[in-house]
């Protein structure tokens, strides 16, 4: 309830101002606790790179533990209301920014942190203090396999903090080991590569992203019979170019080519499902880049082809951690209609979303249809509440998606410019979470 609810008890009850100013008493208790919680998230969600890794220029802590809980957040999205200050399935409040309040200080938050890690460990990584102990190939390759998890889960810096003895353990394994071991390495290393380009991506470096997925291009390219996996680095390649201001066309040429170059899985019936899920992460890809070229009839094309392709693959899968199937196609139809100013067919597309039969990991996924549809109800006129119930949504799946997320930190500082307190209660704390300057 907030503070004219108060303010007319106090009036009807002529209370004499005690009702307000207990009221107001309460809110500021509130709003202390709320400040010592956002210390303590942040030591716990983004502490994996606090500031003393900076100083020091080495991580800290367990490397390799185990991320949260299991379970999936709900699935459906239609009729779903959270409710602000709720807490995630771990028990914590949702509020991880470690300059939650600062605003003018966002060139110093935990984002920025993340990404000066990344960098160090792409473009200048230390040599071990000591001798590395090599793994065997299948603990590289669970390993490479938790990077992967770690950033569908949205648990960026704890994927930042897993990259560098990945990188190690896999560029060992490549020296090391011969024949069809060898290959399997190769892979390992190449998929190292693909997970930390996503993660430049998302955190807000496309042009440093671009160089890891090329890195995983060429690496991938010493097994051009692994068909799946030459696509997928195209993928992450075509990715990191769309990110780039006016690299949409080279974009363009790179995933055209590379899905000219997959398998014909329209008529081999023996093509495997990895090979389908790279098909059709790629064709989801063409579609995101006619979309941003204003291209409608190729939109619906490459939508068509890669819904045909989830029909082939028959469930929604996470093969080289596309997450791709009938889901995730629905899912990209929200997206575009999101972005290209269709927010009546985004809501209606998502009224009729039911994520319960996607992976578990795919925690991030579901967190971005959220996103995708507060965007179109703050398009529409009169649908803010709805708008900023799915950014808290979003938020309580996963937290560091939001926080990080360019598209959507621009989105709240819109919402907060036309805010009304009594209909948006929970916008103004998440912009603070978020670092956002009111």
């Amino acid at each position: 309830m907030d503070r004219i609810f108060w303010l007319q008890c106090d009036t009807l009850l002529d209370a004499q101002g005690e009702l307000l100013a207990a009221y107001d008493a309460y809110r500021h208790l509130q709003s202390r606790f709320q400040a010592q919680q956002a210390e303590a998230a942040q030591r716990a969600r983004w502490g994996a790179v606090p500031e003393a890794v900076m100083a020091a220029g080495e991580a800290t802590g367990e490397r390799y533990g185990e991320v949260g809980d299991n379970r999936r957040p709900p699935d459906r999205f239609h009729g779903e209301r959270p409710e602000a200050g709720r807490t995630t399935r771990t028990g914590q409040v949702s509020v991880v920014n470690a300059v939650a309040g600062r605003g003018e200080e966002a060139d110093h938050d935990a984002r920025s942190r993340l990404l000066a890690e990344l960098r160090r460990h792409l473009l200048a990584p230390a040599a071990p203090k000591q001798p590395v102990e090599p793994l065997t190939l299948s603990e590289v390759r669970q390993r490479v396999a938790h990077l992967h998890s770690l950033y569908q889960r949205g648990n960026y810096a704890e994927a930042v903090r897993a990259l560098p003895d990945t990188f190690e353990q896999a560029n060992l394994l490549t020296r090391t080991c011969t024949g069809t071991q060898r290959a399997l390495a190769v892979g390992s290393l190449a998929a190292a590569n693909l997970a930390a380009a996503k993660l430049t991506v998302k955190l807000g470096d496309p042009s440093l992203a671009w160089v890891a997925a090329d890195r995983a291009a060429r690496v991938a390219a010493e097994q051009a019979e692994d068909v799946a996996l030459v696509a997928a680095a195209a993928f992450s390649v075509g990715t990191a170019l769309l990110a780039m201001p006016d690299r949409v066309g080279d974009a363009e040429e790179v995933v055209l080519a590379a899905l000219d170059g997959v398998t014909d899985t329209r008529d081999s019936a023996s093509t495997g499902p990895r090979v389908l899920s790279a098909h059709g992460a790629l064709t989801l890809l063409a579609a995101l880049i006619a979309a941003r070229q204003a291209q409608p009839a190729a939109v619906e094309r490459h939508l068509d082809d890669a819904n045909a392709l989830a029909r082939r693959l028959g469930a929604d899968r996470n093969d080289l951690w596309t997450g791709f199937g009938p889901t995730n196609v629905m899912i990209h139809r929200i997206s575009i209609a999101a972005r290209t100013d269709q927010p009546q067919l985004a809501i209606h597309l998502g009224e009729q979303l039911d994520t319960s039969s996607l992976p578990a990991a795919l925690v991030s996924r579901r967190a971005r249809v959220h996103l995708d549809l507060a965007a179109a109800y703050a398009c529409s006129p009169g649908n803010d509440p709805a708008a900023v119930l799915h950014l808290l949504e979003a938020e309580r799946i996963a937290p560091q998606t939001v926080h990080v997320h360019g598209r959507t930190r621009h989105l709240i500082g819109d919402l907060l410019t036309r805010e009304r307190r009594a209909v948006t209660p929970g916008l103004r704390a998440l912009a603070e979470r978020a670092g956002i300057a009111a």
